[in-house]
């Protein structure tokens, strides 16, 4: 083929119209292609573009009779009959908490314990005390959460007959023993922690990285660590609100009954085994920082509750730890400002003191035997009158003399309620020492 003579092609083939792609233009074009295919082959038929022959049926996006696109939070919550529906919504928040409590146990083991271990911060045991029990939770809310799934999917969901209580009752011995391991752990992790940031400052510098990684959602560990706590008593909750919106015919209904009943009893335990181990901390914390304190504080069965700062008549500060049997009167070794300190029972470690357990805070001073309180009084002026009689209890635990001869069988202590949520506090010590003194009298019986 011979050279082409460009200038002596025709005017409408040396301005050719522009053609652009709708991808790269900012101009809105509107393309009536049926078939890109056809219109290459120049096959279109004769009425591709008569779209008056062609039905239309409008489905409107406000349509109160439309379910919607069909996704998992539709299908659950919708129930033709409407009977259903209520009942859908406490299924889907079930579902959907677990999927996200799941998620946090997943950041647990295998982001956070994972990183630890392969940047060889801490030693093998350190690191499985801090998340003893993690793993057995891991592969049992794995499990649960499988099942609900599977039930709970687009496909097997059924508003009148899918049932998700039995979940919680054949996992039932798994839960609570799981949950026992863990929270008995819970003590030793917490102190590992700490211990751990003052000798290892790389730690304390991964712990504060944390709770700035989108990988941990921004959560510190310890937070983390609390959550296996906060969703068993959760559980309860939302069964009984599942129950209270599930049809009396449910097949459900039976299940949720007995499974109220089980995780309410697991709950129980785990709440009553999580206060006993922050109450022996805190029985061994006050010996710890007590100069001069009976041995025999510590048993098995007493319990330190609480605690508060006081002062006498004459301006001696104390403070009192209220514990099952028995309070402990301490007075303090160095100069302190009066007020009320923090419950022991806010939070572990929290003695209102100095931090170092070892320190001698206190100097022991006495017992007060609650078996031997015969009154209290509150007097005014935020004075509490105490009056006790060792005589009517042949086996009291009271200390009745001192390096300065014998200590007085009534006792009145000023218990600050002036300062920011003192009052609270004061209220508090006095009510629970009440119900302390109603509780050892049935114990100990007539």
């Amino acid at each position: 083929m011979g050279d082409i003579n460009i200038a002596s092609l025709p005017d409408e083939l040396m301005d050719p119209p522009l053609l652009r792609s709708p991808l790269y233009s900012a101009d809105a074009m509107v393309l009536l292609t049926p078939h890109l295919i056809d219109a290459i082959a120049g096959t279109i038929p004769e009425d591709a573009w008569d779209w008056t022959s062609t039905p239309i049926t409008w489905i409107s996006a406000i349509d109160p009779g439309s379910t919607g696109p069909q996704t998992l939070e539709n299908v659950i919550i919708h129930d033709p009959s409407g009977e259903g529906s209520k009942r859908g919504y406490i299924v889907f928040e079930i579902l959907t908490t677990e999927q996200t409590y799941f998620h946090e146990l997943n950041i647990v083991k295998n982001v956070i314990q994972k990183k630890l271990v392969e940047m060889e911060i801490l030693s093998s045991f350190s690191i499985k005390q801090i998340f003893d029990g993690m793993e057995n939770l891991f592969q049992l809310h794995q499990l649960i959460l499988t099942q609900l799934e599977e039930i709970c999917s687009i496909d097997n969901w059924s508003a009148s007959d899918s049932t998700i209580a039995h979940i919680f009752l054949e996992h039932k011995d798994s839960i609570h023993s799981n949950y026992i391991q863990y929270i008995n752990n819970r003590q030793t992790a917490d102190k590992t922690i700490e211990d751990q940031q003052e000798k290892f400052p790389k730690f304390k510098d991964f712990l504060i990285q944390c709770t700035k990684s989108r990988e941990t959602k921004f959560t510190d560990l310890k937070e983390l660590l609390l959550r296996p706590m906060q969703r068993m008593t959760r559980y309860p909750l939302l069964l009984r609100e599942l129950e209270k919106r599930t049809p009396d015919n449910h097949p459900d209904k039976p299940l949720i009954k007995q499974a109220i009943e089980t995780v309410s009893s697991i709950a129980l335990a785990v709440n009553q085994k999580m206060e006993g181990i922050q109450h022996a901390h805190q029985l061994f914390q006050a010996f710890q920082q007590t100069l001069n304190c009976p041995p025999n504080l510590i048993t098995e069965k007493r319990r330190c509750l609480l605690n508060i700062d006081a002062v006498d008549s004459r301006s001696v500060r104390y403070r009192l730890f209220l514990c099952s049997d028995l309070i402990m009167v301490v007075v303090y070794e160095g100069k302190r400002t009066m007020g009320v300190s923090s419950l022991l029972g806010n939070r572990p470690g929290g003695s209102g003191g100095s931090g170092d357990s070892t320190a001698k805070q206190f100097r022991f001073l006495r017992w007060i035997d609650l078996l031997d309180i015969v009154d209290c009084e509150d007097t005014g002026n935020d004075f509490y009158k105490i009056r006790i009689d060792p005589e009517r209890n042949p086996r009291s635990l009271s200390t009745l003399t001192g390096t300065n001869g014998v200590f007085p069988l009534t006792v009145e202590y000023k218990i600050d309620s002036v300062q920011p949520g003192a009052a609270q506090k004061r209220g508090e010590f006095i009510r629970t020492l009440q119900n302390e003194i109603s509780h050892a009298a049935k114990v100990a019986g007539p």
